[in-house]
């Protein structure tokens, strides 16, 4: 009888618990969207979305072929990006000592990430659908 009770009691434990594993954090909306750099689209690259406020959670992605598709949590956003390529430069292999590979250098002005001015407002229920259209001069 006693083992009997242990058993009910072990499995009665283990079904509750079962449940609380569920989702935690804040709720997230998908948000997709093209990228273009100077009228073509980003090739290869990072977005990040950063709570506009400075407090929450900051949500990101890669871009390919000038498209994205993430989860982010809503509400008002400052939107970086960012994108490397290779140089003509050749430097010492970080991979592979005693090779050479082509430096890499950042292409996208600061105005798109490190001093963003790039915004966006995720919305809960609505399709949240951004264009960003990114150039090496002036806007």
């Amino acid at each position: 009888m006693r083992i009997s009770l242990c058993c009910v009691m072990l499995w009665f434990l283990v079904s509750v618990c079962a449940g609380c594993g569920g989702e935690t954090g804040p709720k997230r909306y998908e948000v997709i969207g093209v990228v273009s750099f100077d009228g073509q689209p980003l090739p290869d690259g990072d977005i990040q979305f950063l709570p506009a406020e400075g407090t929450g959670t900051i949500d990101g992605g890669k871009i390919a072929d000038g498209k994205f598709a993430l989860d982010v949590t809503a509400g008002k956003k400052r939107v970086e990006i960012r994108a490397t390529r290779e140089t003509k430069e050749m430097v010492p292999s970080g991979a592979m000592p005693g090779q050479m590979e082509p430096k890499r250098e950042d292409y996208i002005p600061a105005k798109y990430n490190t001093a963003s001015t790039l915004t966006a407002e995720v919305k809960a229920g609505l399709k949240n659908i951004f264009e960003f259209k990114l150039t090496t001069g002036s806007p």
